[in-house]
């Protein structure tokens, strides 16, 4: 099934919901721009629509995928120079370039300062947070554009729309729980429309399936985006942080297909249960701010590309086979302090030994014991 967030991607400038007058004026005198604003803004997705309306060919890079000077100046440089094959005009797309940041991107910043002095066609930058000091030279060559988030009446209309194009039923009130939850992010409310649908209806979602949705929402915007701003969220929301890292540690494999973005993933997720052990011993609370925010920005930093297809996140299953596995061995248990109050020994040595006991016990040493019919079907039925 194709995700909402690939269907419903706009094709015209007028299905934005931002003004983007002033963005297509400046693209076409050929002036440099930056769009700064939180994940699910549009920033991207404006550039796409205007540049085909424009007829303009589109060159698009990640500043996470192409971070020193050596492999900006090869990939961005050329094209900046370059006429395009047809004899188009072009726009040059770097996307977050907030993201540059460590040893790894020495020089990037640099290089791409030098790109928007010397291009001869317009460079187009997005970013999350204007205000990385690395920014501090490209800001001066800019101009700056601002998205605010996405008001929730157009959400509610955008994803009304949608639900009648599906032929889903719905009520005002879904839409605006998904619009509320969606906190100004569009692709998150597509995200979790769609999540949301059963059976050709877009559910009323109840106290305990809210709390769910809070985890899923978070979820979709932690693996679904970039942002080191994914920590927000996580911080206004009353989920519990061991509950949030069993569904991460469920959903991770589900959306990050890379291998080294799956390794990378864990790795981080085995630093945040570093902090929690140290939480839990040293009683020190204010190593949890470490914690979320390895599992909330970290997790969603560290992939090298988004992956858009539809994810079917689901809740972890492990805490289920945990409790499983804890009612089998109480079985065994109870029968095992029945057996070691008989036989003088310690609980522990008939743990131990249990395959040795059980053939012992016949149906006048169960009268004995006092075995119930659970405790005697479990006996009969253990391998």
């Amino acid at each position: 099934m194709k995700s909402f967030v690939d269907k419903y991607k706009p094709n015209l400038s007028k299905d934005i919901p931002q003004k983007l007058e002033i963005i297509k004026d400046l693209i076409k005198n050929k002036n440099h721009i930056l769009i700064y604003g939180p994940t699910g803004s549009c920033k991207t997705s404006s550039l796409y629509t205007i540049a085909k309306e424009l007829d303009y060919e589109i060159i698009e890079v990640n500043a996470s995928d192409f971070r020193n000077k050596d492999q900006i100046e090869s990939i961005i440089g050329s094209a900046s120079k370059q006429k395009s094959l047809f004899q188009k005009e072009k726009l040059l797309i770097i996307d977050e370039v907030d993201c540059l940041s460590g040893t790894e991107d020495r020089g990037g910043a640099q290089a791409i300062s030098s790109l928007l002095k010397e291009s001869s066609f317009p460079i187009a930058l997005t970013a999350n947070d204007h205000h990385n000091d690395k920014l501090k030279d490209i800001r001066k060559q800019v101009e700056l554009i601002e998205f605010k988030p996405i008001p929730s009446r157009e959400i509610i209309n955008i994803v009304k729309n949608i639900c009648i194009s599906e032929k889903i039923k719905f009520t005002d009130e879904a839409l605006k729980n998904i619009a509320v939850n969606s906190n100004g992010d569009l692709r998150a409310a597509l995200n979790d429309l769609q999540s949301s649908i059963i059976n050709q209806e877009l559910i009323i979602l109840n106290e305990e399936r809210e709390y769910e949705l809070g985890i899923m929402h978070i979820i979709n915007n932690v693996l679904k985006s970039k942002s080191f701003e994914a920590n927000r969220l996580l911080e206004k929301s009353n989920i519990d942080l061991n509950e949030y890292s069993l569904w991460l540690d469920e959903n991770i494999p589900l959306e990050y297909k890379n291998e080294n973005d799956l390794f990378k993933a864990y790795e981080i997720l085995s630093k945040a249960d570093i902090f929690k052990g140290r939480i839990r011993r040293w009683q020190q609370w204010r190593l949890m701010y470490y914690q979320s925010l390895l599992l909330s920005s970290g997790i969603s930093i560290v992939k090298k590309n988004i992956n858009n297809n539809l994810t079917n996140f689901k809740r972890s299953m492990r805490p289920l086979r945990i409790w499983q596995f804890n009612m089998k061995n109480a079985k065994k248990k109870s029968i095992a302090k029945k057996i070691s109050s008989y036989t003088h020994t310690s609980v522990k040595e008939v743990i131990n030994n249990f395959n040795n006991y059980k053939f012992l016990i016949n149906s006048n040493v169960q009268k004995e014991l006092k075995l119930d019919e659970e405790e005697i079907n479990y006996i009969k039925n253990i391998n």
